[in-house]
């Protein structure tokens, strides 16, 4: 793997189809690496480092001098491709001739509300199983004029989602949990949830697993799987645990974060549900499985339409954004879970 040493202070900015990573020395400016944005780079954490992977799976790490200045990185990187992002709506929005302001709303799996633009509604089915699943409508990105951005929605973390739409988040959250598609939950039970989105080929979500499984003991842990790194690695893996009844998805998806080799179990009972046996299972309902592409497809529009910088990504029960490292102490954890939001000051 390739590797270029940055310094902080840094510039990520974005020139007609190319990514540019700038280092600012002195009263100078020196281009560090330029990536091609048509090779659909994605960027994630590893081992101090920042790590670009493109589509084709070729990675690239732009090290960095300590964990802070990668965290920093990955955070200017989110914000040049959200900007981007922005700017190209923006682009076909005038092209039609459309005047934009809409509000932030960003409703997601929601029951009908009057409130709620129509295109952006997932409504509550009577059969929470039902293939209708596929003739709802899926979400728009969330877009917004910047006046009615909250003042520190644009947080040190990179996540760019207005406060106001993060207040609205939980109760979103919850009601997807609760119609037990989307999600593979590690408990119940407990006083506070903390919600996470996650895709099994992320490496920084494979190290998060241990501290996520010890947590469930005391907070109840919702997962809602992506495949933001693996992309159709990922589809193929978390496709069939979403086709399981939801008892039965914790086992699955943990034997896609087993380490151990094939064979090493071998005569012993580890109560994981072998990939083969997950596979048939799956296979016995051709409509569940269409089921859970399609709601795989709609965690993966969710995870677009509400800004969400990277994997994993874990979202408290009152909207904010829970860092890993608290993951990693219960009782830090606790502390902040304690503390009030900024929105409700």
């Amino acid at each position: 793997m390739a590797s270029a040493i940055l310094h902080a202070p840094f510039l990520v900015f974005i020139k007609a189809n190319h990514l540019i990573v700038a280092q600012k020395a002195d009263s100078s400016t020196r281009t560090i690496c330029s990536l091609d944005l048509r090779h659909k780079p994605s960027f994630y954490l590893s081992n101090g480092s920042v790590v670009c992977r493109d589509v084709q799976g070729l990675e690239f790490s732009l090290d960095t001098l300590n964990a802070d200045e990668a965290q920093n990185l990955l955070t200017a990187l989110a914000r040049a491709q959200v900007r981007h992002g922005r700017m190209k709506q923006l682009s076909r929005f005038l092209g039609v001739g459309l005047a934009v302001a809409i509000v932030c709303s960003g409703f997601i799996w929601s029951n009908q509300d009057a409130a709620t633009p129509a295109s952006l509604v997932i409504s509550s089915s009577q059969n929470a199983r039902s293939p209708e699943l596929a003739k709802r409508a899926l979400p728009s990105p969330v877009t917004s004029d910047p006046g009615q951005i909250a003042s520190g929605a644009a947080a040190d973390n990179g996540w760019t989602l207005p406060e106001n739409i993060q207040a609205t988040l939980p109760e979103k959250l919850h009601n997807a949990a609760e119609r037990k598609l989307f999600t593979v939950n590690y408990s119940s039970g407990h006083s506070r949830t903390l919600y996470v989105f996650a895709d099994p080929s992320c490496p920084n979500c494979q190290r998060l697993e241990s501290s996520l499984n010890t947590i469930s003991d005391a907070f109840n842990v919702v997962v809602f799987p992506v495949p933001v790194i693996g992309k159709e690695k990922s589809v193929a893996a978390i496709t069939p645990v979403l086709c399981l009844p939801p008892d039965q998805r914790k086992a699955a998806w943990d034997a896609l974060f087993d380490p151990t080799p094939e064979g090493v179990n071998l005569g012993k009972n580890s109560g994981k549900i072998a990939p083969k046996e997950m596979d048939s299972k799956a296979a016995q309902s051709t409509g569940e499985c269409d089921v859970a592409v399609k709601a795989l497809g709609i965690n993966q529009t969710a995870y677009q339409a509400y800004r969400i910088p990277g994997t994993p990504w874990v979202i408290s029960d009152d909207g904010r954004y829970v860092p890993q490292a608290l993951l990693r102490d219960p009782s830090k954890l606790n502390a902040f879970l304690s503390e009030q939001p900024a929105y409700k000051n």
